[in-house]
């Protein structure tokens, strides 16, 4: 009865560590990571977009109606 009884008690305090450490691993993104997931959301082109006025027109950067839409720096014409 004491062999059960002390074995009980272990399995307790064993069960009590891995609930224990269990509760305190927190899942940790690493910066790398955030920066690809950044970089595959922005595309191919990393061109500058500047939109201006209200309009009809979407806006690629906030997918507001404008005006005027200008991308890069080179000389294509506007949208």
């Amino acid at each position: 009865m004491k062999k059960l009884s002390v074995f009980l008690f272990l399995l307790c305090i064993v069960a009590i560590a891995a609930i224990k450490k269990q509760s305190s691993h927190q899942d940790k993104v690493s910066s790398l990571l955030l920066y690809n997931i950044e970089a595959l959301a922005a595309g191919e082109t990393m061109r500058p977009v500047r939109c201006l006025g209200r309009g009809s027109i979407d806006c690629p950067a906030s997918h507001d109606k404008v005006d005027y839409v200008a991308e890069g720096y080179s000389l294509e014409k506007w949208r």
